[in-house]
């Protein structure tokens, strides 16, 4: 996982709190209740932003100093993140998969860790792509450890 540095501008929004503008990240843009809040939020959207430009391939841009308009606050922000922060396509969780698949959630975990399906953890939560469950489920193999044959 890489780090990256970005100027955030802090707006005052008219309803109170803030939106937040990301100058280096053109259209990463987001809004919080308070300073903290809005400064929270817009690390979120930073990190969206930024693992989409790298599942695409396409480059991160560096960090920059920004004016801070006059009546506005700004805050620099430091994020880590890889292209594995987002995750294409509609996904479900590993006992939904489990239930899909007629194998026990640890076994979906196993399957995520070689490669035999596609997903992500989030703190103690795992998600599986439901694309590659539904490749899985097509592919016809069956429920349980690989028979050995007696030949």
């Amino acid at each position: 996982m890489a780090r990256y540095l970005f100027r955030a501008i802090l707006h005052p929004a008219e309803e109170g709190g803030y939106w937040v503008d990301v100058p280096a990240l053109p259209g990463c843009v987001t809004e919080g209740d308070g300073f903290q809040e809005a400064v929270f939020m817009a690390a979120d959207a930073m990190k969206t932003h930024v693992a989409a430009l790298l599942h695409a391939g396409e480059e991160v841009p560096s960090y920059e100093l920004s004016d801070c308009p006059e009546g506005c606050r700004f805050s620099d922000v430091c994020i880590e993140v890889d292209a594995t922060y987002v995750v294409p396509g509609a996904h479900v969780s590993a006992a939904e998969a489990s239930r899909m698949l007629g194998v026990s959630p640890g076994r979906v975990t196993h399957m995520i860790d070689s490669g035999v399906l596609e997903g992500y953890r989030v703190g103690r939560s795992t998600y599986v792509t439901l694309e590659s469950v539904e490749r899985r489920r097509a592919s016809g193999a069956r429920p349980g450890r690989p028979r050995v044959s007696t030949a």
